[in-house]
């Protein structure tokens, strides 16, 4: 890893409990909460209308919202198949695997992103710990043990209800040697693209979800086993079943 990216993301990893302190200049916490716009109220303005959103597609835009509630139960295996899949998966599994495209833009087709799930509540599958196998369409067990304990130290609060999480990390090498500093930029991108492909697909499929920004970054690395000299968690999401 480029030592200007290892350097930034050591500056800026996260802890379950920590406090970020606001800085001065920007005012008190109020302005954590109050949004702010921009506008340009001496230009010439062009109307947009609000047209009605019939179609599903605009359905799923308009009720996807962050659920942080969950009510405890299993969901099913399909439903995590579709959403993994279709987030992250080949879309084009017939062409060679050099020439095959996914469902998100990637810059250079340099496809930096793994995803982990760890499974709490989901049927006809072993809880532990899975890694996808996008080149085959698979889950791979890493751990088969419970891991509802090591969710609360990983993401505190967002283990409410014992969702399952869906872990996106990135290997920085795989776009730095296109893109060089710039790899951890686009990296980031491609999970925001990614995550809106989950959250919708959760919708959906009628299921709770929740970006998460928020974790312990070295506790997670440590149960993927993975090493941060080139691979680092980016991105999370809770996904259960949600409180009614």
């Amino acid at each position: 890893m480029i030592d200007e990216i290892k350097d930034f993301y050591e500056k800026t990893k996260f802890k379950v409990g920590q406090v970020i302190e606001w800085v001065d200049d920007f005012g008190p916490p109020i302005n954590w909460i109050k949004i702010f716009f921009k506008t340009y109220p001496r230009m010439r303005k062009v109307e947009f209308k609000i047209s009605d959103c019939e179609r599903e597609f605009c359905r799923l835009l308009e009720q996807r919202k962050s659920i942080r509630d969950f009510e405890g139960s299993p969901i099913s295996f399909d439903s995590l198949n579709r959403i993994i899949h279709y987030s992250v998966g080949i879309k084009d599994s017939k062409e060679s695997l050099e020439h095959t495209r996914r469902y998100y833009p990637s810059a250079g087709a340099r496809y930096p992103i793994e995803t982990y799930i760890i499974n709490n509540n989901v049927d006809r599958l072993k809880k532990g710990l899975y890694h996808y196998n996008v080149k085959q369409n698979q889950l791979e067990q890493l751990l088969e043990r419970n891991l509802i304990l090591e969710s609360t130290e990983i993401f505190g609060e967002a283990n409410k209800g014992n969702p399952n999480f869906i872990i996106l990390t990135g290997v920085m090498s795989r776009t730095e040697v296109k893109y060089g500093i710039n790899a951890y930029r686009f990296a980031l991108l491609e999970a925001g693209h990614i995550g809106q492909n989950i959250s919708l697909l959760a919708e959906k499929e009628k299921l709770g979800c929740c970006a998460l920004g928020g974790f312990d970054n070295d506790k997670l690395s440590k149960i993927l086993d993975i090493s941060e000299e080139d691979e680092i968690p980016l991105y999370a999401f809770s996904l259960g079943k949600p409180a009614r």
